[in-house]
């Protein structure tokens, strides 16, 4: 029986922090410690038996083989795994796509220092370009502050100490404090016109010409999550039958999260089950929030966490005797 829980919490180690980004789970990975495991079918680039440690992030927009430097079976394969160029433009992130040269907090992070190297990239589905600008758009228009995810990095714009409390939040909520990359860090709390409108995309223009990004994620305050979370579905799908945006409600509450149509972590699950020859029917999916439904239902046994919403509850196999944070007390002891 296989266990996944890569796409949200980790519950072995913690409940919501290291869920939303490959560079925030670079801590579990390195605690697990776990030797690189072999694809047993022919890679996308051609490599049989490849290797690599799986995992799935930003919500199932992006599937990657992941390798630690410490194993000392890669050594014969890490000279070509450092130095080659990339097969995707958003397998990892390079010298001149730092927008913020004082990101010096960076270094600590496991994929940022390239402890733990991405080998392939599995798949990546990013927002289109007209889905983000109609996002970013949106959120500048109620007042938010959107985190746009590119390579490992999270690009947010600061209009007032509102978002840069939510940013600050959220960044500690996830671990991903080293990730931030603030486009407007000299004017961070100037709500000038003449800074932020359409013809540089709100303050964005830098991340977008970056490339588009896996998922974008709209910060407000609690007791405003609901009616955002309607508004933006609202906007980006109208009454169309046609889903033109997979729009999630936060959870905890107080973000949107805005993924491509087709992305979900249950789709993520099925493409590295794929991968990896694994059938779905053996595998157990643990989650707690909105966007874990496709993952729990998709899984040959689905079950959420004793501190999940009621509606994961209700499609789950079984729901747990822990909260997530119970688990990690248990586990950490």
């Amino acid at each position: 029986m296989h266990i996944f829980d890569l796409f949200s919490t980790c519950h072995v180690y913690s409940d919501e922090q290291y869920k939303r980004s490959a560079a925030c789970t670079a801590h579990i990975i390195d605690k697990l410690n776990l030797s690189p495991l072999s694809f047993p079918a022919e890679s996308s680039s051609g490599n049989k038996n490849s290797r690599g440690f799986p995992l799935v992030c930003t919500n199932g927009a992006r599937g990657l083989r992941v390798l630690h430097k410490s194993h000392p079976e890669l050594a014969t394969i890490l000279n070509e795994v450092v130095h080659q160029v990339p097969r995707h433009s958003n397998t990892e992130p390079l010298p001149d796509s730092k927008v913020d040269d004082d990101a010096d907090s960076a270094s600590t992070n496991l994929f940022l220092n390239r402890t733990i190297i991405i080998n392939e990239e599995l798949f990546h589905i990013p927002l289109s370009l007209e889905l983000t600008h109609k996002t970013l758009a949106l959120a500048h228009k109620m007042n938010c502050v959107t985190n746009y995810y590119h390579n490992h990095n999270i690009y947010a714009v600061v209009r007032n100490d509102n978002q840069m409390e939510l940013t600050k939040r959220y960044a500690k909520l996830t671990g991903s404090e080293a990730l931030y990359v603030y486009l407007n860090k000299e004017n961070s709390t100037s709500d000038d016109a003449k800074l932020y409108n359409d013809k540089n995309i709100y303050g964005y223009q830098k991340a977008v010409e970056l490339g588009p990004p896996s998922k974008l994620l709209i910060l407000c305050n609690t007791e405003q999550l609901d009616e955002i979370t309607n508004k933006v579905r609202f906007e980006l799908n109208g009454s169309s039958s046609t889903s033109q945006a997979h729009v999630i409600r936060g959870s905890p509450p107080f973000f949107v999260e805005v993924l491509d149509p087709c992305v979900n972590k249950g789709n993520g699950l099925k493409k590295l089950c794929e991968f990896l020859s694994v059938p779905l029917e053996e595998v157990i999916a643990f989650g707690d929030g909105d966007n874990d439904t496709e993952f729990i239902k998709i899984a040959g046994r689905g079950v959420a966490m004793k501190n999940a919403r009621d509606s994961l509850k209700k499609v789950a196999d079984e729901v747990g005797k822990w909260t997530n944070d119970e688990v990690s007390q248990k586990c950490c002891s």
